[in-house]
């Protein structure tokens, strides 16, 4: 057999017709990092709102201020739902993880100062 009759490796496969594209993969199942994120921003300004409780002396002088704790209260609430939700999440475990501590904060600080500065303000 002579090497006259292989084919030659660098010429292009001109007539081998291309494969089909395998199907995309489907999506993930486990991706909470909506949750994660609407945990840790509603947890930060939940945070953030009882450290300014805690530490203003001046709090009776805010308007509107049985609305606001109430929010907080809805907030705090959002913020612990959906730091529970992220403990299922499958992918981005390390903003799941910072989803559910910011949740559960959020959540003991609502129970702890905001329910009896919450007492006092609606009382």
């Amino acid at each position: 057999m002579a090497d006259d009759d292989l084919p030659d490796s660098l010429e292009p496969a001109v007539d081998i017709p291309p494969r089909d594209e395998p199907p995309a993969p489907p999506a993930p199942k486990g991706d909470l990092r909506i949750a994660s994120v609407i945990a840790i921003v509603t947890g930060a300004i939940v945070i953030a709102w009882y450290l300014f409780v805690a530490t203003a002396s001046a709090i009776a002088d805010v308007d509107n201020l049985m609305w606001i704790q109430i929010g907080m209260w809805v907030l705090a609430l959002i913020s612990f739902v959906c730091g529970i939700l992220s403990l299922n999440a499958r992918m981005a475990r390390e903003l799941a993880a910072a989803g559910f501590i910011a949740g559960v904060a959020a959540g003991l600080l609502s129970v702890t100062i905001g329910l009896f500065s919450g007492l006092e303000l609606l009382g």
